[in-house]
């Protein structure tokens, strides 16, 4: 960009000129002010709080008229042009005009760089387009929610889930009977988020991998290296320090990458009802993608979840008289507890794993 556009850009977001035509009113997100969660805009201070930079596009916008108030722009000379909307109907209006037409809106990859570069970029999350549609459809058949919410595949991760619930249960009374201790601090987040693994490696994908190995090598390695990747997608200068580490994580991540194509051969787990006659290096992106994809946003969900309910006691115990005879846990069982769902939905509303849908117009729409 030019010193002149970069200047002109600049005076034109100062004067609040509206860089979007059209109907929809929108007002101007200012790029300084006072009292604000953050800036709008990600940068290395506080791109860990994306909830925050979202909130600041909707800062004091009570004085703003109508639709002004939920349809919000962003000018920042050097960066394309953003609207941010919580209207319904122009968000129904945009997700129904995503496609590989032409004129149509595509996803914008930029959030995603980052993970691009770590998994490759013929994936599901990256991808646009007719790539992105052929890839959903090979996909469709073994992991949609039709698929996965049977419960024969219920059954398996809850055999999982319970064993290894119950082992680290008991090395927790264990600890407390030997402290002589009635509660105890642990970190949270890394407990499940091995849960959430061995489910997607050893339930999903058919491997084998011991729960120790998981907790010990491989949670360590995804969990820093997801974080490289959002940090990667800021600010690429940020991790350079880290290449020693990095590499020894992105070597474990190819393992277990490994460790999960090779049920494929064998037909084990949900490879079972995989058709399709794609050589495994072409799949590989897609494996890396979900691995490091689901273990954050599940372990994630449940994390928040386990927090939100501790704040609340009274709704903990009325949840946990729910579920507390339900033996087996399938579907059909679980929608018999209306406050588990509505613990989850409320999560999902306060602490959203995906909290944006980013689309790109590909010409004035």
């Amino acid at each position: 960009m030019s010193l002149r556009t970069w200047t002109r850009r600049f005076l034109r977001q100062l004067g609040g000129a509206n860089p979007f035509a059209g109907n929809v009113a929108t007002t101007r997100v200012p790029l300084l002010g006072f009292g604000r969660p953050s800036l709008p805009f990600p940068h290395p201070g506080n791109y860990r709080e994306p909830i925050r930079i979202l909130d600041t596009f909707f800062w004091d916008v009570d004085r703003k008229q109508g639709s002004g108030k939920h349809n919000r722009y962003l000018d920042v000379p050097g960066l394309p042009h953003v609207l941010v909307t919580r209207e319904p109907a122009v968000i129904r209006a945009v997700l129904s005009e995503t496609g590989d037409q032409p004129g149509q809106f595509d996803r914008d990859t930029a959030p995603s760089k980052g993970i691009a570069r770590a998994t490759g970029e013929d994936t599901l999350l990256y991808a646009n387009g007719a790539l992105w549609r052929r890839q959903k459809k090979l996909a469709a058949p073994s992991f949609s929610r039709t698929t996965l919410f049977q419960p024969e595949k219920f059954h398996g991760f809850e055999q999982t889930f319970r064993k290894t619930v119950a082992e680290r249960l008991d090395r927790l009374r264990a600890r407390q009977a030997s402290r002589a201790e009635r509660t105890s601090r642990i970190a949270l987040e890394p407990e499940i988020g091995v849960v959430m693994l061995e489910m997607l490696v050893n339930n999903f994908f058919g491997g084998s991998v011991p729960y120790e190995e998981l907790r010990d090598r491989y949670i360590p390695s995804m969990v820093g290296l997801i974080d490289h990747m959002v940090s990667d997608t800021v600010g690429p200068f940020l991790s350079r320090h880290r290449r020693v580490w990095l590499a020894r994580a992105k070597a474990d991540f190819e393992t277990l990458t490994d460790i999960a194509m090779a049920g494929r051969a064998d037909g084990r787990a949900l490879w079972a009802q995989f058709k399709s006659d794609a050589p495994n290096e072409v799949l590989r992106s897609n494996i890396r993608v979900f691995l490091a994809g689901a273990l954050e946003a599940t372990s994630s969900f449940a994390s928040w979840a386990l927090s939100h309910l501790a704040r609340a006691p009274e709704i903990q115990e009325r949840l946990y008289q729910e579920v507390k005879d339900i033996n087996v846990y399938d579907p059909q069982n679980l929608a018999q507890s209306s406050t588990l769902h509505r613990v989850l939905e409320e999560t999902l509303r306060l602490t959203p794993s995906l909290y944006f849908l980013p689309r790109l117009a590909t010409v004035d729409t």
